[in-house]
C-alpha cells in the first residue's frame, strides 16, 4: 500500500522545467477553508486525507428548477485557471445555464457569487411570471390595444382589460381632477371607443355641437362614443373621445 501511494506521488512529481512551461499548480483547501498552493506531494496527500469531494462544496441549492452549485477545482489546473466556479443547469434533465457560469479567485467571491446567482434566477422567475400574469390578463382586443398603445405613448396611457373590453386610462383631466378612461371594443369594421364609467347625464349635449363634430365623436344614449377604422387611428381616436368627455363633463358640471 505504502509503495503505491510513493509511486502515485513520483508519479505526480513533474520536473521543474515542465512545471514552469506547463504553470500547472495544485491546490488544496486548508483547514480554514483558505486555498492554498502545494507541492504535488503535499496535493496527493491531502487527496489521501480529506473528503475532497465534499470539501470542494461552497454552496448547492435548487431555485426554481434550476440547480446551481459552487464548488473548488479539486484537480490540478493552468496557473490562469481561477479555482472557484459556480454552474447551473436545468432541471429535470440537467440541461446547462451557460448564462449563469463564473470563476472566482477566492473562497469569498465564490460564495457572494452563488447567492447572486441565486438572486439573478429568483429576479429572472419574477419578471416571467410577471409577464405570463400579464398575458392571462390581457386577451383579444386588450392585449392588442395594449401593444400599441405602450409602444407609442407607454407614459401617458394605462392599460387594463375587463370582459372582453380594453379600459385605457388617459392622460386628460375631467373637472374634478380624475383621469378620462376609454373603453375600446374590437368590431368588425375596426374598433369602437366609449367613455368609460357612469356618465354625467348631458341630454342638453347633442351630436350636432360644433366641437363633437370636428372631434368625430357622437352621443349614444347619452355616453360620448366614436369609432376608427384600425390601429393605426386608435391613439388618435383615443385622445379626441378623451377630449370630448373632459369638455361635456365640465360643460355640464357648470350648469
Amino acid at each position: 500500500m505504502l509503495n503505491r501511494f510513493r509511486d502515485f506521488v513520483k508519479r505526480l512529481e513533474l520536473p521543474q522545467e515542465e512545471l514552469e512551461q506547463d504553470q500547472v499548480i495544485y491546490r488544496i483547501i486548508d483547514a480554514d477553508l483558505n486555498t492554498q498552493e502545494v507541492t504535488p506531494a503535499q496535493y496527493a496527500l491531502w487527496r489521501t486525507q480529506n473528503d475532497v469531494t465534499r470539501r470542494a462544496v461552497v454552496g448547492q441549492d435548487t431555485v426554481e428548477n434550476v440547480m446551481v452549485r459552487t464548488t473548488f477545482s479539486i484537480m490540478p489546473e493552468n496557473r490562469s485557471y481561477k479555482p472557484y466556479g459556480t454552474s447551473a443547469y436545468a432541471l429535470p434533465l440537467f440541461d446547462p445555464l451557460l448564462e449563469y457560469f463564473q470563476r472566482y479567485d477566492t473562497r469569498e467571491q465564490a460564495e457572494a457569487g452563488h447567492g447572486n446567482t441565486l438572486d439573478r434566477i429568483k429576479s429572472k422567475a419574477a419578471e416571467a411570471q410577471a409577464e405570463e400574469e400579464i398575458s392571462r390578463a390581457f386577451s383579444g382586443t386588450a392585449a392588442e390595444v395594449r401593444e400599441i398603445i405602450s409602444a407609442q405613448l407607454p407614459n401617458l396611457f394605462s392599460v387594463r382589460r375587463t370582459d372582453h373590453e380594453a379600459v385605457i386610462r388617459t392622460p386628460i383631466l375631467r373637472p374634478d381632477g380624475s383621469f378620462v378612461e376609454v373603453a375600446v371594443a374590437s368590431v368588425e369594421s375596426g374598433f369602437e371607443l366609449t367613455e368609460f364609467g357612469s356618465p354625467t347625464p348631458r341630454p342638453e349635449i347633442a351630436s350636432e355641437n360644433t366641437l363633437l363634430k370636428a372631434l368625430g365623436v357622437n352621443v349614444i344614449d347619452g355616453v360620448l362614443a366614436c369609432s376608427v377604422d384600425d390601429s393605426s387611428q386608435l391613439t388618435q381616436g383615443i385622445v379626441r373621445l378623451a377630449q370630448a368627455v373632459a369638455w361635456a363633463t365640465f360643460v355640464a358640471a357648470d350648469q
